[in-house]
């Protein structure tokens, strides 16, 4: 079983690890009978960011899977996560962008975690689609709280003058998509898209695997 959990196979089922020969994103059929797709768009009230698009409701279910993916080193869950994502791209047709950029975390929590979510979950997209994808180029400068503790006043706040471009040629007059796990109330979104802005790009809208909106 431990075996399993750290190097996973075909043939069993990512989330409750059970084998199964159903499998659809290496989810067993009750693992998906709990998450609730909505490949939908959301608009957000900024003048830096076109649209965010999410691929999943952020239900217990989903919260406790992302949880397991981020904090209790379950970082092959990007293999299903990413495939969801996939899909939102495909149902929405969204390809007008030039290059990804994941959200990035603050260098000494990626140390600690081992690996940034965001930057997991773009990879595979961007492999797939066969499109650039910057990790060093928007960076988390300061270290904050988490955003899931925080109010909405407090989560602005909390980011103001957090990130920061480096090399800002390389994204100069570019389409930017870009990727994070969970849009809440589009704080991150919003001074991310805000920075790469001013720093010269063209366009900035994002991906989202969950939101807590429907």
């Amino acid at each position: 079983m431990i075996d399993r959990l750290l190097f996973p196979k075909d043939g069993f089922c990512y989330v409750c690890s059970d084998e199964s020969n159903n499998l659809t994103h290496s989810l067993c059929m009750e693992c998906r009978s709990r998450i609730e797709e909505i490949h939908k768009e959301f608009r957000l009230d900024s003048p830096y960011i076109d649209r965010c698009y999410s691929s999943l409701f952020y239900n217990n279910f989903t919260k406790d899977s992302i949880h397991r993916f981020k904090f209790e080193d379950r970082s092959y869950l990007y293999r299903t996560f990413h495939s969801y994502m996939l899909k939102t791209m495909e149902m929405n047709k969204i390809k007008d962008f030039d290059i990804i950029i994941p959200v990035p975390v603050h260098w000494r929590k990626e140390a600690i975690r081992g690996y940034n979510q965001a930057y997991l979950l773009a990879k595979p997209l961007a492999m797939k689609l066969d499109k650039p994808i910057l990790r060093d180029c928007l960076v988390k400068s300061k270290w904050t709280r988490e955003q899931n503790t925080l109010s909405a006043y407090e989560r602005k706040r909390n980011l103001l003058d957090s990130f920061k471009v480096r090399r800002r040629e390389r994204i100069q007059g570019m389409r930017i998509l870009l990727i994070d796990d969970i849009f809440t109330t589009g704080s991150t979104l919003k001074v991310c898209s805000e920075t790469l802005m001013k720093a010269g790009a063209e366009s900035v809208f994002a991906l989202t695997l969950t939101s807590t909106k429907m």
